[in-house]
């Protein structure tokens, strides 16, 4: 895996060779194993390698001819099929390093190169001769990209901080990103001014003052998929886990999962212990867990201990060495700071990268290169297929509907039969009249000041409202009818490629199987009617991974609740919190953006118990948290900003 950056200038004007160290230095964090730069007319390219698969061993980048070079950051997941269709010497392009097969791509189809290419991925290409360059991501958005733009040049990198290394690139935030992504709102730009993002599936050409953007590959554009046999599309979801899971074990180490007691990380983890077990190969799994004797509150229907059944599904493959993290009683403000400077944004979930950033620390401590993870897994192989029932009902088939609502009923008893009710005919309500039921029942999506910490002025201003509708976002959260425009408006809601990336820094490729692109066009393209049947939600999977995974998954009625012993070291915590709020006040920027009286008032009104409640758990773990981690970041971005 690497980091890679660069910049190209269009005026003539001469490159400084020691902006491109400059730039090679602060991305070697994130490839600890060599750092290399090329500098040609006009033009010049960074990249930092963390080797993580065998072929790494060959990666020599940039990879420069004549009319191409490029740099690229990723993994390609069909190689037998490039080297094919590339006509290569097959003993030769063993030796090749995945970036040296983007590149003959490249030169051999051009931009054409990336509908041919599967994988997680962000490659730069310049072509001197055409005086071109041009930027592109997977459609899945492993792998994340910036770039700027002035008269005269453009850079690009991996990570904004390497673009701050380029003279006169500003280092300011931008307003309305840092709004939109507190408002949770889909498709948010990058946080820092005039750097902008290069988006999942995106294409970008630059030719001297020409800049355009073009859709290389569009998810959600997979056929249908129709079996005559339920059997049959069992039978497909394995083949499409079998490869998926398997492109992600190419590795040049031990291999790690995430492993909770849910359905996804469960199913990855005892297909690569299978796969493993071929290889003569061990899989370490790893599970987060609150402290011993832990009895605190969660929310209805979760449960907060997941370690137990973690451990069943563990016990059942010889191959699998089962690691249980407890808390440690961390609060989740002690580690914002370097979160924030790893990610150059803030986080989504701050809860949630303690336990993530354990688990990866323990991985490096024993060698491991891979860690899988099934963080896709909802919107692909285990979607529950809810929208289902609601789109009976809008399609009239009323008699179904009833059946299925029932058999729901029967096998979730504590669903109320009125609650299911509401919730398939409330997708066909309005918006507003669902904004009222769900701040009358306390549900999320009731109004917008009780989860985020949005300034109230930005709020009343009705500027959010207007960016939901542009985006197509309904911000009161009605259910879904539609479960393909639900998963897909999911799929795209947030830029993950950062997160996933960062767990370079401990020596880590992060790979989830769950994401990869063709298994998710499979699931898209499947019938709801095979993901939700007799009342048994996920029932695809069910089906394939019965026998496998244990009764107490397979039948499991609750979810589990990551980090649920959170709200206590956040709350021996408030002396630091109350020294953020106090910061964030004297912060020109953070007073303007971000709800400080509502922020400074939870504090003030710390709640003794409750912590179970979702109102409770929506104002301090989603407003709070993460309004206090944006004020970090908004501090990270401009610190003397006063």
């Amino acid at each position: 895996m690497s980091a890679i950056a660069g910049i190209v200038r269009f005026d003539g004007q001469a490159l400084e060779r020691n902006v491109l160290q400059r730039m090679s230095s602060i991305l070697a964090p994130y490839g600890r194993d060599a750092q290399d730069t090329w500098q040609g007319s006009g033009a010049g390219l960074v990249r930092t390698l963390l080797r993580t698969t065998p072929e790494d061993l060959y990666d020599r980048q940039p990879v420069v001819s004549a009319d191409c070079q490029v740099v690229f950051a990723g993994r390609l997941d069909n190689r037998d099929e490039l080297i094919a269709q590339l006509a290569l010497d097959e003993r030769l392009a063993s030796q090749m390093a995945d970036s040296e097969l983007m590149a003959q791509a490249c030169q051999r189809w051009d931009t054409l190169a990336l509908e041919r290419v599967e994988g997680s991925y962000a490659l730069a290409c310049w072509q001197p001769q055409r005086r071109r360059l041009w930027l592109a991501r997977d459609v899945m958005g492993g792998q994340p990209l910036f770039w700027h733009r002035q008269s005269g040049f453009l850079a690009f990198a991996s990570w904004p901080k390497a673009l701050f290394c380029v003279p006169g690139v500003p280092r300011n935030v931008d307003e309305q990103s840092v709004l939109e992504q507190l408002a949770l709102l889909p498709r948010a730009g990058c946080a820092f001014k005039d750097i902008h993002r290069v988006n999942p599936g995106e294409l970008m050409l630059v030719e001297g003052d020409k800049v355009s953007t073009h859709i290389h590959r569009r998810l959600g554009s997979g056929p249908q998929v129709r079996f005559k046999r339920d059997e049959e599309y069992v039978e497909a979801l394995h083949e499409h886990l079998q490869r998926a899971v398997s492109a992600c074990l190419r590795s040049n180490g031990p291999v790690a999962s995430h492993l909770s007691s849910g359905f996804d990380s469960s199913t990855v983890t005892a297909y690569a212990a299978r796969q493993l077990a071929h290889r003569g190969e061990r899989l370490t799994a790893y599970t987060a867990a609150p402290r011993e004797g832990f009895a605190g509150p969660v929310p209805r229907d979760r449960h907060g201990d997941e370690s137990k059944v973690a451990a069943q599904l563990a016990g059942r493959f010889d191959n699998i060495d089962h690691v249980i993290l407890r808390s440690s009683g961390q609060s989740p403000l002690e580690s914002l700071a370097q979160e924030i400077d790893e990610l150059d944004q803030s986080p989504v979930n701050p809860c949630n990268t303690l336990w993530m950033r354990a688990i990866e620390r323990d991985a490096q401590a024993r060698g491991c290169k891979v860690m899988l993870t099934g963080q896709m897994g909802n919107m692909s192989i285990s979607y529950n297929g809810y929208p289902y029932m609601a789109s009976l009902w809008r399609k009239g088939r009323w008699l179904q509907w009833w059946r299925e609502l029932c058999a729901y009923q029967r096998t979730h008893p504590q669903w109320r039969r009125r609650g299911l009710v509401l919730r398939t005919v409330g997708a066909s309500m309005p918006g507003w009249l669902w904004q009222q039921i769900a701040i009358r029942r306390g549900e999320f999506g009731g109004e917008l000041d009780q989860y985020t910490a949005v300034n109230l002025q930005q709020l009343t201003a009705g500027w959010l409202q207007q960016r939901a509708d542009a985006k197509g976002w309904d911000l009161s959260y009605r259910p879904w009818h539609d479960g393909r425009a639900m998963r897909l408006a999911v799929l795209g809601r947030i830029d993950t490629g950062a997160a996933l990336a960062s767990a370079n820094v401990r020596g880590l490729e992060m790979r989830d199987p769950t994401c990869d692109r063709r298994l998710v066009e499979f699931c898209l393209g499947v019938p709801d009617s095979q993901f939700l049947r007799d009342g048994q939600p996920r029932w695809l999977l069910r089906r394939l991974m019965a026998g496998v995974l244990p009764g107490e998954i397979l039948e499991g009625r609750g979810k589990g609740y990551q980090f649920a012993d959170w709200y206590e070291g956040l709350s021996a915590d408030r002396e630091r919190l109350r020294e953020q709020l106090l910061l964030l006040r004297q912060h020109r920027r953070a007073a303007q953006l971000l709800d400080l009286p509502a922020l400074e008032a939870l504090l003030e009104n710390w709640p003794e118990e409750g912590w179970g409640n979702m109102a409770t758990i929506q104002r301090y773990r989603l407003k709070l948290l993460r309004g206090v981690a944006m004020g970090n970041f908004i501090r990270y971005a401009e610190p003397d900003n006063r």
